[in-house]
């Protein structure tokens, strides 16, 4: 059989350049191969333990596939691919799933994942950043000695709305945030509370997020209301193989609490986001959201972000 790597990347990169990795499939230590006729793929089960942060994120076992689908028709090329995956023995453990990563802009195949019960449950998502053209443009980085020093924009905030770098006292404020955050999340059916969420959410505020990453406090008449997390290029690398543009920085937590939105705290949270990173001399922004969240899409498209992988789903009962 001819690797059908080549002409899936040729799709792939027409529908969206910005994209990068498709043209290769290496194996990692665990991944199995799969090969149909005009489709290859790299099967692997992720298992997690659920006093772990990452245990947060997903089922603790979720089963991946990493697949290149090429031919005539590639909806019949991928799902030949996903019926010799799905014919795999998995055990009848519950609480596990599927997912299968797909470039958001390559359509052509996509039917087969959903007329097998997969749904479209994250997106990986990109916006480009201008870069700064002067060095009395806000936003800078979170150690930048003036508060609410973010650009303007026609989204302002109101004027009681402050935008300040997070201090190292903001842990509480902060974890408290991000648990609210991962609890509206968890509604999609992916994200999952555990007994241990909490405590890790406040170890990863005070070992990583305060000390390595950027982080922004938004305060309305005192009062903290809203917070952004944004690994910089240098803790980025995990993500940036993704697009084909350098530096990458990645927008992990973003939220604002609901007795506020609709004043702009968000576009003003993102602002800061944005300058800081471009003043950091990164090109690119990139966050994962879930799709069902009627609140976030529509956000992250108004602030210039757009699709470029998703991740489809389906759970094993």
């Amino acid at each position: 059989m001819d690797d059908p790597t080549k002409a899936h990347a040729a799709r792939v990169y027409a529908a969206d350049p910005l994209l990068s990795g498709q043209d290769e499939l290496t194996a990692k230590r665990g991944e199995e191969w799969l090969e149909t006729a005009d489709a290859i793929g790299l099967a692997a089960v992720d298992r997690l333990h659920p006093d772990t942060l990452p245990a947060c994120w997903s089922p603790l076992v979720v089963h991946r596939l990493r697949a290149r689908a090429a031919g005539p028709d590639p909806e019949a090329a991928l799902g030949a691919l996903l019926d010799l995956w799905l014919a795999m023995p998995r055990g009848g453990r519950p609480g596990q799933a599927l997912s299968v990563l797909w470039p958001s802009r390559d359509t052509a195949p996509v039917r087969a994942l959903a007329v097998r019960g997969f749904a479209p449950i994250t997106s990986l998502a990109v916006r480009g950043l201008a870069p700064v053209v002067s060095p009395s443009v806000g936003g800078l980085a979170p150690d930048a000695s003036s508060a609410a020093r973010h650009p303007r924009t026609h989204a302002a905030p109101d004027d009681d709305v402050v935008i300040r770098p997070a201090r190292p006292g903001d842990v509480d404020v902060v974890t408290a945030m991000y648990e609210r955050l991962v609890a509206y999340d968890a509604q999609w059916g992916w994200v999952t509370v555990r007994a241990s969420t909490s405590e890790r959410l406040r170890e990863s505020v005070e070992r990583e997020v305060l000390p390595l990453n950027w982080c922004w406090v938004a305060e309305a008449e005192g009062q903290p209301v809203g917070c952004v997390i944004v690994e910089p290029p240098g803790r980025s690398g995990w993500i940036s193989h993704a697009v084909n543009e350098a530096p990458v920085t990645y927008l992990g937590v973003m939220y604002v609490e609901p007795s506020v939105r609709g004043r702009g705290v968000g576009a003003a949270l993102t602002d800061a986001a944005h300058a800081a990173a471009a003043s950091q001399g990164a090109s690119t922004m990139l966050l994962h959201h879930a799709l069902p969240n009627p609140l976030s899409t529509p956000f992250w498209a108004r602030r210039g972000y757009r699709p470029l992988m998703t991740q489809w789903v389906r759970h094993l009962q």
